[in-house]
């Protein structure tokens, strides 16, 4: 059978680019250097390719364990929609404590806005995104802007500032530990490698609602009714003090939805995602 096809091009084909370094940190005691790696996704041509909004996604893992890879099938349509998206590893409780990880978030930042030509990016239109404790690092990425103690590694001259961040289930006030988190499937240990101690003062360093203010970049944020992980309490106390600032938010509470519940990632709050980036990436 032969047969002569007219097919439109109605989207433009995808290449990924895995395990691209985006910088090296102390390992191993000190004595020895990892590299960071991260994924990216964005056009196959590029040459003449307009600049495009950017989203770098973070993973959660309990601040422990962290894959780059794992959501980056749920990540394509978004590619699909006209961003770039990067996923990018970041150093765990088990090698790091607090602010390495937020250190690197902001690495990866810097590095994507500093190679924004090679990558078709604008670097004016660059959000963060994350679940869990992705979520919690892509909020004080957002909210930490380039606050001097968490800026470190290459790229110094270029901004970690980003223009949007989205919020999925994070730890962004840790004052709800004491009457939550030991109650339910996440260890005490987890959050005192994470913090490298509890102390008042890490805690209060590692609340992303601590740090809103009148230049913090609009914030989207979903949480679920069923989540027994991490109490809801955080995103409406980060919602109630984006809104007390006067800084765009939207809460979504999803019906049902435990953490990382498939409810997050179906077409419908895709849909929400990208009506939120494009209304602040425009």
């Amino acid at each position: 059978m032969k047969k002569i096809l007219n097919i439109p091009v109605t989207h433009e084909a995808l290449t990924l680019i895995t395990g691209m370094t985006y910088a090296r940190v102390p390992f191993w005691y000190g004595c020895t250097k990892e590299d960071l790696k991260m994924d990216l996704v964005m056009p196959k041509n590029t040459a003449g390719h307009a600049s495009m909004p950017a989203v770098l996604w973070l993973c959660g893992g309990a601040f422990c364990v962290v894959d780059r890879s794992v959501w980056m099938p749920q990540l394509i349509e978004l590619a699909r929609r006209g961003y770039v998206v990067a996923s990018a590893n970041y150093r765990t409780s088990n090698g790091a404590a607090f602010p390495s990880p937020l250190q690197d978030v902001k690495a990866a930042i810097r590095f994507l806005r500093a190679n924004a030509a090679d990558f078709c990016i604008d670097p004016d239109r660059i959000a963060v995104m994350g679940e869990s404790a992705g979520g919690t690092l892509a909020s004080l990425a957002g909210v930490t802007g380039e606050m001097t103690e968490y800026e470190t590694g290459d790229y110094s001259g270029t901004s970690s500032a980003v223009q949007a961040v989205v919020d999925f289930y994070g730890l962004t006030d840790m004052s709800t530990l004491s009457g939550h988190i030991y109650d339910t499937n996440v260890p005490a240990w987890t959050m005192d490698a994470f913090l490298g101690g509890i102390t008042p003062d890490k805690l209060k360093k590692t609340s992303a609602v601590n740090y809103v203010g009148k230049n913090t970049p609009p914030f989207m944020i979903l949480h679920g009714t069923a989540d027994i992980t991490v109490s809801m309490a955080n995103s409406q106390n980060l919602y109630d003090r984006l809104c007390e600032s006067g800084v765009p938010a939207e809460f979504y509470v999803l019906e049902g939805a435990g953490h990382g519940d498939d409810r997050f990632y179906q077409p419908e709050v895709l849909e929400l995602i990208d009506q939120f980036l494009k209304r602040h990436l425009p």
